[in-house]
């Protein structure tokens, strides 16, 4: 079976030519038109008899099918690229890399519908504009010698661009039909995205999430000459309590632990379900003694908890977590930074527990 980057790369380079095919077509669409819809319909005059005066029109065959395949190009291309990738992203789309480049491929496929649509916009407003200028020629051309041909003719040829304008506004709301699904269906991206990127039992990020940010973190500290530090925690004897009471009131405490977080760090932070009762916070603009800060704040709010099973009303009693703390040096990667945090939770853990430990002190 194919994988989600498979399916990515696989139609890439159908989508190159069809690109290729579509800007040729409007290229020769709008140098055939000059982006006027006089080289698809155009009113002309000649003399006969006596100063008589025929009007009548001439077609371009080339123009109008152009136009024709533009439209039924982009929704047949947006229908079955989408129709085809959607129902294989909720178990095959991967961490940042890959998010990312749907999320891209997406904004950018929205951005080319757009342009079209504004093609396609000029043209049925070039359409509305000729409508005009041939009931005004009907008009004027009521009191020449002739006039009953020629309100004939040209009633038939008002005729005629009345239906030319209702299909371009039948072609025009299409594509908009058609840009409002590209829109829900990047929305679905969206958040098949968001699903990825988190935990499951606590609704903080996973570590696909984890290292995305990170990434991004670290990038924009460097380029920005800021502080970022990296804190790491766990709930001590965490083990003891999941055996003595299961691993449901574990999955309770987890979560209990995961809110405390939240509530204790700054707005800008990212907290992360590191790995079973392991987190990690992210903390940009933060050195490390602003991060050590959080932390004790943090160690405080979950050494206060009282806990007690409501169904049994058995006490579990006091819980403690240890909080390990590094900040960002210039030339570390993610898994430097990780290393250093990871050692002072070691080095909490084997002071005693129930303590912050930063690197360097």
């Amino acid at each position: 079976m194919k994988s989600f980057d498979d399916l990515l790369n696989a139609p890439r380079g159908v989508l190159i030519a069809g690109a290729a095919v579509l800007f040729i077509t409007l290229s020769f669409l709008i140098a055939a038109s000059d982006l006027d819809l006089t080289p698809l319909r155009r009113l002309q005059t000649s003399s006969i008899g006596t100063g008589g005066t025929v009007v009548y029109t001439t077609y371009n065959p080339l123009a109008i099918l152009g136009l024709a395949a533009i439209g039924l190009a982009i929704i047949g291309a947006f229908a079955a690229l989408f129709l085809t990738l959607l129902p294989k992203l909720s178990g095959r789309l991967g961490g940042g890399t890959t998010s990312d480049r749907v999320a891209k491929a997406s904004r950018k496929l929205d951005g080319e519908m757009a342009k079209v649509l504004e093609l396609i916009r000029a043209h049925v407003t070039s359409n509305s504009s000729y409508a005009k200028s041939l009931a005004t020629a009907q008009t004027r051309l009521a009191g020449l010698t002739e006039a009953e041909q020629v309100r004939v003719i040209v009633s038939l040829l008002v005729a005629e661009n009345e239906r030319m304008r209702r299909d371009s506004t039948e072609l025009v709301t299409k594509l908009e039909d058609a840009r409002k699904q590209v829109e829900v269906l990047r929305t679905s991206l969206d958040e098949a995205q968001e699903v990825v990127l988190q935990d499951p039992l606590t609704g903080v990020g996973n570590r696909r999430a984890f290292d995305a940010t990170m990434g991004r973190a670290i990038i924009d500290c460097t380029q920005k000459k800021t502080p970022l530090s990296l804190i790491i925690c766990d709930i001590d004897h965490f083990k003891r309590v999941n055996d003595a009471f299961g691993h449901q009131v574990g999955d309770e405490i987890i979560k209990m632990f995961s809110r405390v977080i939240e509530s204790g760090v700054r707005d800008g932070d990212t907290v992360i379900r590191y790995g079973g009762e392991e987190f990690a916070i992210i903390l940009p603009m933060a050195d490390q003694d602003a991060a050590k800060t959080v932390a004790e704040r943090v160690r405080r709010a979950f050494e206060s908890k009282k806990l007690t099973i409501r169904e049994t009303n058995q006490k579990v009693g006091q819980l403690t977590a240890s909080f390990g703390v590094a900040q960002f040096r210039p030339g570390d990667d993610t898994e430097a930074l990780v290393q250093r945090a990871d050692a002072k939770l070691y080095d909490a853990k084997s002071a005693g527990r129930n303590r912050v430990a930063v690197y360097g002190t």
